[in-house]
């Protein structure tokens, strides 16, 4: 079974654009807004989320703060996307507990390195809490 992520961006093209970089290894399911984006994610209980922050609705962090609430969806990693390249907003998304930070326009190799160091640290959580011996 390949993980699932959960697309959220508000723009057709980014979303496009990602599931053409990632269908053939992931399940792929796409929101508009953080709105819808709540729901499928505490419907469908996806490995990892990927959000754009600027959106319409409920924006990127608004979303994420929401579902951190979710107590079955709290463990999530999510990856923000930003048309902003500065590293101090880098910095702010890493320091809020995004698990990762995509700028646009979005690089192939930077979608893929980036949900697979994402992917990477759940695994190890879930090996961590899996075989906890306290």
């Amino acid at each position: 079974m390949q993980p699932k992520i959960l697309l959220i961006d508000d723009s057709h093209d980014t979303l496009d654009i990602i599931e053409m970089y990632l269908y053939k290894d992931y399940d792929v399911i796409t929101a508009m807004n953080g709105f819808d984006a709540l729901k499928k994610a505490e419907e469908e209980l996806p490995t990892l989320i990927i959000t754009d922050i600027m959106m319409p609705v409920m924006d990127g962090i608004r979303f994420f703060n929401s579902l951190k609430k979710i107590e079955k969806a709290s463990h999530i990693p999510v990856i923000a996307i930003t048309s902003f390249a500065k590293k101090i907003t880098k910095k702010s998304l890493l320091n809020m507990g995004f698990n990762g930070v995509l700028s646009k326009p979005l690089k192939h190799d930077d979608v893929l390195e980036t949900v697979e160091k994402a992917l990477a640290l759940t695994t190890e959580k879930a090996f961590f809490s899996d075989n906890d011996t306290d």
